[in-house]
């Protein structure tokens, strides 16, 4: 079998995190295997729950993952037992195999049985089953209420149930929920709430039987109608489940009573319970949360819920108050039932909503106050209630990118934050410039999330980000005085915002974690939670930093959106995209994304664009970034300390598409030879990936090949990336050639966002890019156009056009228009300087200039045959676009593909055979590398060549084709013999064929 015909292998990082968190798997069972130099085999092991995923052991270096004696995933072997689902009964944790019986691997489709139940309705008759179906309801906010009521069924005589009960009813009336979850209820209990008035408005769980609630259970009351279920763990350890519909969209409700300590194996009793409650919830469309009694002592189970996406809604919006519900030392009921006599939180309200159509916005302790007119302090019951309120966020389409984005692992070259307006940075800026040691790092902000996703994630966090902030009002900031943060040798001093409304700014902070929920450095980082602040500078100590700080006077502006910021290498942070807050606002910088933009044929163009030029899916980013990550690693420990890789070309343009290569430089110090650090790190990747080291080219090149994915490594002599940009003249010219491909595509971004956003610009030069290899003429090494230079005319025709935001297709037919009748004999530059350059044929064909020294034509390789097959597509294109426009043609005949067997009269092929495939594709290699220079000599006998761009390669042979058209005093034969000529020099075998 073929790889290609393989069964897909999970990456190390995706078997990791599947044994982890699924909550079925003994993760203890597992042992990593991994490659360590030092070791006598190679390969040392450790316990997979002792693997730290930030530690100082790359993935990449995990040779296999065994289950006691079994090899559950080895990566030479291309073995997969987690993907194909045939793990040993020893992976599975005991409570899963006593439920499965020998058949374990059917856990992937078991599920536990849940019961439907009545659910109960008063009517005229009295509390009747309701036979009706749940109907559909419009809520803007629902409030959900917790309480564990405590049975009589201890302590009897010494809780005084007969004062409680009325207590306990009372508190349920006040708190004034829509749903209310009720632990140890009894049939007293459900008697007297069937009596009250209140209650006839709610549907419950249970009726006057009381027929699941003995001698104590679970119960459920709610104004919206629901329909039920019941799984039932022991003969009275239940959990209850309502489903609603609401908004158009399913809530599932989960009651639950988990076991005490009271009980042997509780810590086990409670996982097994709280895994199945979850395994069914996930299985259900929609949203969920499940309240009650966890009798969970600290974050216990917080790997469980970590990994289902639970938010526990009191950990949320109170991350620095301890939200007891059962006190001991104030709950004179609790004390009496308590083992230890120490306060814990053990009820709590979860919520799982994965597209985030639920935002929690307050929950609050109730009953918490003894009942009046008694002398001995009973309480209501031994636990407090827990209120919270969820509201709706309008629904928008669901993302496949939100779950795909929350195990991109945060980054520091990243951040979400607020930037104060134009109008109100001189006063802060002043202050940090003499103070704030960041400021020529860091622009004046209020950091929301940090650190956030790496800056090739940006377009997709903005979809995810961008309908949820819609939904949000803009609100303002006051910046009102100094504060200080005191650190163990420094504080820091910040402006304190004052926000009105007074939540508004945690509640955007709160959206924007649930969003990207491993983005919490902000939220967790201290006791006391998220607390906003601007820095403006570093002193010794507070008391200096308020004697040298200047009077400051409140100055106030509206938040109408944040920005997503990030820094390339040793470059300041810039702003990326703003994302606005309100209805009918759009991000500026991401407008070119509406498909329907610029009016007829555009939802057309953007599939065609999607189409033929597709953007990276997050998983083959992640596998990019994967690929980086090892590489980066592998040049860290050459180095002897971390480092970083620039991105060069289609990915630091953000263009890339799934048949990209990656080209990377890596800034090395001065004092090392670039040639001895590339052997360095080939001899680090060694066994990794296929390497291949060329030494003689004009920049030598690491060429690597890691899961697929193709790298040129290429590196620069500089103390620095920041320092090689502001002094190029103290590079050498192997490092200047190697570094300034970066500083040309930042040059491209700079000038592009003075005229468009960056992602129209995209979108033009995608359309651009799939438009010119439909008709075969993209590809430098055949005399057309590289990728570089089509960026640059793509550039070019965003300066001209005065719109305050063209749409792709107006772009798009602009740029056809323009170099349709443009004047070749003038260069095309983005800078004042590159206007400059001198244009001398027959050099310069299309004279398409870079925009730092030395100036250089990015299309030297077009010849005088290429420019007229360029400049003739550039007409066809003009006039298509025109027609289109005016919806007298398709999008889809502009990238008609073009049929090169009819462009000439004869061809000439050359054709080379090698069985081994890496000579092969050396030779290939070759000729594509002076294929160019045939195509000169033939045009110099007054022939017009017509080059098929790439080379067709079939089984052990390939070929490389011209098309021909021979002038009257040129014949086959002396075609025929240039080429031999031409081919003896580059040593391969060639076939010339005409017709």
């Amino acid at each position: 079998m073929s790889k290609s015909e393989k069964k897909k292998m999970a990456t190390s990082r995706e078997v990791y995190h599947r044994i982890i968190w699924d909550v079925r798997l003994d993760s203890s069972a597992f042992i990593v295997g991994y490659q360590e130099r030092l070791s006598s085999t190679g390969i040392r092991e450790k316990p997979l729950a002792q693997w730290t995923t930030d530690g100082d052991i790359p993935f990449h270096r995990i040779r296999y993952i065994r289950c006691q004696d079994v090899v559950v995933w080895d990566r030479e072997q291309y073995l997969d037992l987690i993907s194909s689902g045939e793990l040993p009964a020893a992976a599975w944790k005991s409570e899963t195999r006593e439920n499965l019986g020998e058949n374990v691997v059917t856990i992937l489709n078991s599920t536990a049985i849940f019961t439907p139940r009545p659910v109960y309705k008063y009517d005229i008759q009295g509390w009747q089953a309701d036979t009706q179906k749940a109907a559909d309801v419009k809520l803007d906010n629902l409030a959900i209420a917790s309480f564990n009521v405590l049975c009589d069924l201890y302590e009897k005589e010494k809780i005084a149930t007969e004062k409680r009960l009325p207590a306990i009813v009372e508190q349920l009336r006040q708190c004034n929920a829509d749903i209310i979850a009720i632990q140890e209820a009894t049939p007293p209990l459900i008697e007297l709430l069937l009596s009250q008035n209140w209650v006839r408005n709610y549907y419950i769980s249970d009726n006057s039987a009381a027929a699941t609630v003995r001698p104590y259970g679970n119960l459920l009351l709610s104004r919206l109608p629901f329909t039920l279920v019941e799984h039932q763990f022991s003969g009275h350890k239940r959990v209850l489940v309502g489903s609603y519909q609401i908004n158009g969209q399913l809530l599932h409700v989960a009651v639950v009573h988990l076991t005490s300590d009271y009980a042997q194996n509780a810590l086990e009793k409670r996982q097994h319970q709280l895994a199945t409650i979850i395994a069914y919830l996930q299985k259900l469309p929609g949203n969920s949360l499940i309240a009650g009694d966890f009798n969970t002592r600290g974050n216990e189970q917080q790997d469980i819920l970590t990994g289902a996406g639970c938010v526990d809604i009191w950990e949320k919006l109170h991350p620095d108050a301890a939200g007891y519900t059962f006190d001991p030392q104030h709950n004179t009921l609790a004390a009496l039932m308590s083992l230890k006599g120490i306060p814990v939180r053990l009820d709590r309200i979860l919520l799982r909503s994965p597209n985030h159509d639920w935002q929690p916005q307050s929950i609050d302790l109730f009953a918490c106050e003894p009942i009046a007119d008694t002398e001995e302090k009973i309480y209501p019951s031994d636990h407090f209630g827990i209120r919270a309120v969820l509201k709706f966020a309008k629904s928008f389409p669901a993302s496949p990118l939100s779950s795909a984005l929350s195990t991109v692992r945060p980054v520091y070259q990243s951040a979400v934050v607020v930037i104060p307006p134009d109008n109100v940075l001189p006063a802060i800026q002043a202050i940090r410039e003499r103070y704030d040691a960041r400021v020529e790092r860091w622009m004046a902000h209020i950091n929301l999330l940090y650190g956030f996703l790496p800056e090739s994630y940006f377009a997709e966090a903005v979809e995810i980000i961008a309908p949820v902030l819609a939904q949000l009002q803009p609100f303002q900031i006051t910046l009102a005085d100094f504060q200080t943060f005191t650190h163990r040798k420094s504080s820091t001093a910040w402006l304190r915002p004052v926000v009105e409304p007074e939540t508004a700014l945690h509640e955007l902070q709160t959206i924007l974690e649930n969003l990207f929920p491993q983005c919490n450095e902000q939220s967790s980082k201290t006791k006391a939670g998220f607390t906003p602040h601007l820095s403006v500078g570093q002193f010794p100590s507070p008391e200096a930093a308020f004697a040298e700080l200047p009077e400051w006077h409140p100055v106030s502006f509206t938040v109408d959106s944040i920005a997503l910021i990030s820094r390339r290498g040793d470059e300041p942070f810039e702003v990326r995209h703003l994302v606005y807050l309100g209805q009918g606002k759009g991000d500026r910088e991401d407008k070119g994304d509406k498909e329907d933009k610029g009016g007829k044929g555009g939802s057309e163009l953007g599939e065609l664009i999607k189409e033929l030029e597709p953007e990276l899916t997050p998983a083959q980013q992640l596998q990019r970034d994967t690929v980086l990550e090892v590489v980066t690693q592998a040049c860290a420990e050459c180095l002897g300390f971390q480092t970083s890789l620039q991105l060069l070309g289609s990915a630091r343009l953000g263009v890339q598409s799934p048949d990209s290569d990656l080209d990377a430089v890596c800034v090395i110090p001065t004092y090392l030879t670039g040639e001895a650090f590339l052997v360095s790190v080939q001899q680090r990747l060694q066994g990794l990936c296929h390497t291949q080291l060329v030494l003689d080219a004009r920049v030598p090149i690491l060429r690597l090949k890691l899961e697929g994915i193709s790298l040129d490594l290429l590196y620069a002599r500089a103390e620095n990336y920041q320092l090689a940009r502001k002094h190029p003249q103290n590079l050498d010219s192997i490092s200047l050639k190697a570094i300034i491909g970066c500083w040309e595509a930042d040059v491209i971004t700079e000038i592009v966002s003075k005229y468009v956003s960056l992602n129209t610009f995209r979108e033009l030069l995608r359309a651009v890019r799939a438009w010119a290899k439909a008709r075969k003429i993209y590809g430098n090494a055949w005399g057309f156009l590289g990728g570089f230079s089509w960026a640059l005319l793509c550039a070019f025709c965003c300066t001209f056009d005065k719109e305050v935001e063209p749409s792709r297709e107006k772009l798009l037919a602009n740029f056809f228009q323009l170099l349709h009748h443009r004047d070749w004999q003038q260069a095309i530059a983005l800078t004042d300087f590159g206007r400059q350059y001198q244009v001398q044929l027959p050099r310069d064909w299309l004279p398409v200039i870079t925009s730092i020294e030395p100036f250089q034509n990015t299309a030297r390789n077009v010849t005088r045959s290429t420019a007229k097959i360029i400049q003739s597509e550039f007409a066809r294109g003009a006039t298509l676009t025109k027609r289109i426009l005016a919806d007298e043609e398709k999008w889809t005949t502009l990238f008609a593909p073009i049929d090169l067997h009819q462009e000439s009269e004869i061809f000439l092929i050359l054709k080379v055979s090698d069985r081994d495939e890496h000579e092969l594709e050396k030779c290939c290699g070759i000729l594509e590398g002076y294929i160019i220079g045939l195509i000169i000599q033939l045009e110099q006998l007054g022939i017009f060549v017509r080059p098929w761009t790439g080379v067709q390669k079939m089984e052990n042979t390939a070929r490389l084709v011209l098309g021909l058209h021979l002038n009257a005093d040129c014949t086959s034969d002396t075609v025929e013999q240039l080429a031999k000529d031409f081919l003896s020099r580059c040593a391969c075998q060639l076939l010339v064929v005409s017709w």
